[in-house]
């Protein structure tokens, strides 16, 4: 696990390697999906999705949803 600490812009640097691993370029698009335990960073490339990454997906959302009564999401402003 790495951990990364945001900048006072809203900014967030992913380490090197990170973005070696999983395609993360300059100019890379990147889709955020903001779920109730988190946020997911997916790069938006041409290279299909390989059956690890399929699985390890699978059990990422098996967990989030696992988590849902933990962390409430509200996104009504007070």
């Amino acid at each position: 696990m790495t951990n990364i600490t945001m900048s006072p812009a809203g900014e967030i640097s992913l380490p090197t390697e990170l973005r070696e691993r999983h395609g993360f370029t300059p100019q890379t698009p990147i889709r955020v999906i903001e779920t109730q335990s988190g946020v997911l960073l997916v790069p938006l490339t041409n290279e299909p999705m390989d059956a690890s990454l399929a699985q390890e997906l699978a059990e990422w959302q098996a967990l989030s949803a696992s988590t849902w009564d933990m962390f409430p999401y509200d996104d009504k402003q007070s």
